[in-house]
């Protein structure tokens, strides 16, 4: 068995182990090319599966989580479930068997041997021209073995060194209401972007374009032979700026970039800077700051990841170094993590050495260790300076609670009874703090 990449996955590991004798092979070292050469590799990761005189009995070529669903590959290659070697047994003894030579061909395809996968798609035509013998999936739909020949046909086509446009063509003049004919008019798209004639392909970007109106992708995809000729530029900005209303809520850098490139190329630079400048950058910093603090907050509450959690607060506070809310935040999220010592490098002493003369921010960061009962020598003074600075009912409550968090009873009170004072309409709520130093004082005393 050649296994690449994945190797090292417990599950995946004890489950060969388990049922096979295990051979790795790697390019460049020792016989990996050998290796490669007899099996006709072509891509890595490619797990073959080898019977005792080491002919093919199957293989998986690529990896995608979750490695649950590739041990189910695997389970059935053990099982002999459409392994390769029992479809060409089948192939072999019932040449016209449509659903095994559709299986084989796609075999092949997969391990991208197209010379052999288009022998037996072109069989399937030959076997089942009107595609009345069988379907398989593609994705949550179904489409006939001999749809699905005749698009791998035009794909093939469209993959040589001297592209042949012509049956990829002729697949979507036949297959009209088809479930791949989205797909077919994106292989054309691909070739068109950046090949062919001017002329040829913005007819071809018209009809794709006129049948997926709504699809920022397919707009892009003229967009992109737009730039690339740098002419039509009134059209090209026309399907930008339609890709912008489809995506406002959520736009896209990629399709931004190409709209201000348009302007650019126009000789509009103040609209390039308009829409893709420094506010518009701003903005997606902040909008991924928010994802990474939701992603990290909701970790953290399920006490698991919390590796990648962390990793994403230690971005967050990097991107919003400046923003006392997402600073605090990440501290929290340190403290909820029992890392005491990080909150204290985010938002600790060192930090609030920067804003001795913001009220606000010595309020909340002496709030948020006052409430803590952590960190209180430096909290202490932040509540002080921050009364100084600027005496509100409820920052003298936060000297005050900070006080009672140090058993500092005569000087909580004080505070409190200023908070009380100066609280107007909220002074009933100030006079709790007042209850809680007598009763935390009196039981002290006991």
């Amino acid at each position: 068995m050649l296994v690449q990449q994945f190797y090292e996955n417990k599950k995946f590991h004890d489950f060969l182990h388990s049922n096979f004798i295990l051979y790795k092979a790697t390019r460049g070292v020792g016989e990996g090319d050998a290796v490669y050469e007899r099996f006709s590799i072509r891509a890595t990761p490619t797990v073959m599966v080898l019977g005792s005189d080491e002919s093919e009995i199957d293989w998986h070529v690529g990896y995608g989580p979750p490695p649950e669903k590739f041990l189910e590959r695997l389970d059935k290659s053990v099982k002999g479930i459409d392994t390769f070697k029992v479809l060409s047994e089948k192939y072999a003894k019932e040449p016209k068997n449509v659903e095994a030579v559709f299986k084989l061909a796609r075999k092949y395809d997969r391990k991208y041997d197209q010379e052999k996968a288009l022998e037996l798609y072109k069989k399937v035509l030959a076997i089942d021209p009107t595609g009345k013998k069988g379907t398989t999936d593609y994705g949550e739909e179904k489409v006939t073995y001999t749809e699905y020949a005749e698009y791998s046909i035009g794909a093939t086509a469209l993959s040589g060194r001297s592209p042949d446009l012509e049956p990829m063509k002729t697949f979507i003049k036949k297959y009209p209401e088809s479930n791949l004919l989205k797909t077919a008019y994106s292989r054309l798209g691909s070739y068109y972007r950046f090949r062919g004639e001017k002329e040829e392909a913005t007819e071809f970007f018209e009809k794709y374009t006129s049948k997926y109106p709504d699809d920022p992708n397919v707009l892009n995809s003229y967009i992109s032979r737009i730039l690339r000729d740098k002419d039509n530029l009134d059209k090209g900005i026309e399907l930008a700026e339609k890709i912008n209303e489809i995506m406002k809520y959520n736009p896209d850098p990629v399709f931004i970039k190409n709209l201000a490139e348009l302007y650019s190329l126009k000789g509009e630079k103040e609209k390039a800077e308009e829409v893709y400048g420094k506010d518009f950058m701003e903005r997606k910093v902040s909008d991924l700051a928010y994802n990474l603090r939701d992603y990290a907050e909701f970790w953290v509450k399920q006490k698991s990841n919390t590796e990648s959690a962390e990793a994403m607060m230690e971005l967050v506070a990097e991107l919003k170094s400046d923003s006392l809310s997402f600073v605090r935040f990440v501290a929290d999220m340190y403290i909820k993590l029992d890392k005491l010592e990080k909150a204290l490098e985010i938002f600790g002493p060192e930090y609030i050495k920067d804003y001795t003369d913001n009220s606000n921010t010595l309020y909340s960061y002496a709030r948020f260790w006052g409430s803590l009962g952590k960190n209180l020598e430096s909290a202490l003074k932040a509540a002080k300076k921050s009364v100084e600075l600027a005496e509100t009912p409820y920052k003298w409550d936060t000297l005050s609670l900070v006080n009672l968090k140090l058993k500092k009873y005569d000087a909580a009170l004080k505070a409190a009874e200023k908070a009380v004072e100066t609280g107007g309409q909220q002074a009933a709520r100030y006079k709790k703090r007042i209850e809680e130093i007598k009763k935390a004082k009196a039981e002290e005393r006991k």
